[in-house]
């Protein structure tokens, strides 16, 4: 007679070892095991070591948009973007109007005239528009937005 779990590859189950049951697969709590020389990343210790080395960030991404009368709200925002904060301008909820667009566009330039930061655009249809601050470098061949520090560190 020919065993079908044969013919089909398969093991079969009359020849196939029984689990003992004194020996269980190990323990199903997580976390390492007592014995074991790995590090617990969750411990207290790692996080309050990784809060000492790494340094608290002093720049910021300000992300803008029309109020409810689709104006630009840029007042004091020099002074942010003198000390190296980027300015995200987003005028999507203007597309329905495409002047108020381009007046908010426009004022958007002027800012980065005044502050003698280029104005960059995000978009294709130059509705998302970004201003590194003082300090940040756009690198526009490679598309790397970031601080000369930065480079060094992604070069090495």
């Amino acid at each position: 007679m020919v065993n079908l779990f044969r013919l089909l590859g398969l093991p079969n189950p009359n020849t196939t070892p029984k689990a003992k049951p004194g020996l269980g697969l190990g323990a199903t709590e997580p976390g390492p095991k007592a014995g074991n020389r790995f590090h617990d990343l969750g411990e207290t210790r790692w996080s309050e070591r990784t809060e000492r080395v790494t340094e608290r960030p002093s720049r910021r991404v300000i992300y803008m948009e029309p109020d409810g009368l689709h104006r630009l709200q840029l007042d004091g925002i020099e002074g942010n973007l003198s000390v190296g904060d980027m300015v995200i301008i987003d005028l999507n909820s203007l597309n329905h109007m495409p002047s108020q667009q381009s007046v908010c566009s426009r004022r958007a330039q002027d800012l980065g005239d005044r502050t003698n930061l280029p104005v960059f655009a995000l978009n294709e249809d130059d509705s998302l528009l970004m201003i590194a601050g003082a300090k940040m470098r756009v690198d526009t061949h490679k598309h790397r937005l970031g601080s000369p520090a930065l480079d060094r560190a992604i070069d090495n």
